[in-house]
C-alpha cells in the first residue's frame, strides 16, 4: 500500500474513533438543545473574525514570498488550499497553495513551497505566542502539561533550523551533502535547501521576522475572538481569557491525521479542551459544531469558486501528491 493511502487509512480511523470518544457519554438530546438556545445576535459575528484572520494570513504570506506577489494571489491560493484540505485527504493543502501561487505569477513550484514552508513556521511560532500570553494559572492535566513542553522543544528546534538556513555558509554545505547521496527525493530536499535559505536571507531583518510574528498572533488571536462569540451565542459559560489557550492548542493538535476537514478530531479536541476549564461535554460538541462550520462552509465555498476560476481540477491538484512522494 502506497504511504499516501496508509496515512489517508490512518486518518479516517483516528476520525471515527475520536468522533467515538467526543460523543461518548453525551445524549442526543443534550446537544438539540444547547443548539436550539443559540442567540442569533452572535451567530454571525465569529464569520467576521475567520475572514479577518484569513485576510492577516494572505497578507503575511504575501511579504514573506516576495517577487512581487500581491495579496490578492496569495488569497486565492490560500483559499484553495483551505478547500483542498476540506474535501482531499493526506492533507496535500499545502503543496495546492504553492502550486495555484507558480502558476498565477509564473514563479517555480519549489520557490512557491519553500515561501509556504517558512509562512508555516511562523504561524506555528504565532500559535505558541498566544499559548503562553494566555497560560491559565489553573493546573492542566498531566497529559496537556507534557504535550506543552513538546510544542516548546519544537519552537526551539524550528527557531535553530531558521537561523542556520539563514547561514549561506551552512545552506551551501547541507545541500551539497544532500545532492552527494544521489536519490531523487535528496537532490529535491537539497533544492529546497537553498530556496529557503533565499527566503530567509532577503527576509532576514529583525523587524520583518517581529512583525510577521505578530501577524500571526493577530491572525490566531482573531480566530479565538470567534470561538468566544459561538461560546456567547450557545450561552456556554467560559471566561474569555482561555478561549486563546484553547484555541491555540486546538489548532496545533490539527496536524495529526485525520479525514478530510478534520471531522472528528476537531470536535474530540475542542470538547476535551473546554471541559478543562468546566464546560459540560454536550455543550463542547455543540460549540464544535458551530465553530467548525463557521470556516468550513465559508473556505470551502470560496475556495471551490477560485478553484473554478482558476480553471484547475482537482485531479490536477491530486496529482502534487504523487510528485512529492
Amino acid at each position: 500500500m502506497r504511504k499516501g493511502n496508509i496515512i489517508t487509512v490512518l486518518g479516517f480511523v483516528i476520525s471515527i474513533l475520536l468522533l467515538y470518544f467526543a460523543l461518548k457519554d453525551i445524549r442526543f438530546q443534550e446537544i438539540v438543545q444547547t443548539l436550539k438556545r443559540a442567540d442569533l445576535r452572535f451567530v454571525f459575528i465569529p464569520l467576521g473574525f475567520i475572514m479577518l484572520s484569513a485576510t492577516l494570513c494572505s497578507f503575511r504570506w504575501s511579504r514573506v514570498a516576495g517577487s512581487g506577489v500581491r495579496f490578492r494571489d496569495t488569497f486565492v491560493a490560500l483559499l484553495i488550499g483551505l478547500f483542498i484540505n476540506d474535501v482531499l485527504p493526506a492533507r496535500i493543502g499545502e503543496l495546492a497553495r504553492a502550486y495555484v501561487l507558480s502558476k498565477r505569477r509564473a514563479l517555480s513550484f519549489t520557490y512557491c513551497f519553500s515561501t509556504v514552508l517558512v509562512d508555516r513556521f511562523f504561524d506555528l511560532a504565532g500559535l505558541l505566542l498566544l499559548t503562553f500570553i494566555f497560560f491559565p494559572r489553573q493546573d492542566l492535566p498531566p497529559t496537556v502539561s507534557k504535550a506543552l513542553y513538546l510544542l516548546v522543544a519544537l519552537l526551539l528546534v524550528c527557531i535553530a533550523l531558521i537561523i542556520l538556513l539563514s547561514r549561506e555558509k551552512f545552506a551551501y554545505a547541507l545541500s551539497g551533502r544532500l545532492e552527494k547521496i544521489q536519490r531523487p527525493l535528496f537532490s529535491k530536499l537539497a533544492a529546497r535547501v537553498i530556496m529557503i535559505h533565499g527566503n530567509l536571507k532577503r527576509i532576514n531583518i529583525p523587524f520583518n521576522l517581529a512583525s510577521f510574528v505578530i501577524i500571526a498572533f493577530v491572525t490566531w488571536f482573531s480566530m479565538s475572538v470567534a470561538l468566544y462569540f459561538v461560546t456567547l451565542a450557545l450561552g456556554v459559560q467560559i471566561k474569555f481569557i482561555y478561549i486563546p489557550f484553547v484555541c491555540a492548542l486546538l489548532n496545533m493538535g490539527l496536524t495529526m491525521p485525520s479525514s478530510p476537514g478534520y471531522v472528528g478530531v476537531y470536535q474530540f479536541l475542542l470538547v476535551y479542551l473546554l471541559s478543562i476549564f468546566g464546560v459540560p461535554k454536550h455543550e463542547g460538541f455543540a460549540v464544535s459544531i458551530i465553530y467548525h462550520a463557521a470556516w468550513f462552509i465559508p473556505y470551502t465555498i470560496l475556495g471551490f469558486v477560485f478553484l473554478v476560476r482558476q480553471h484547475l481540477k482537482i485531479g490536477e491538484i491530486r496529482r502534487l501528491e504523487g510528485q512529492e512522494g
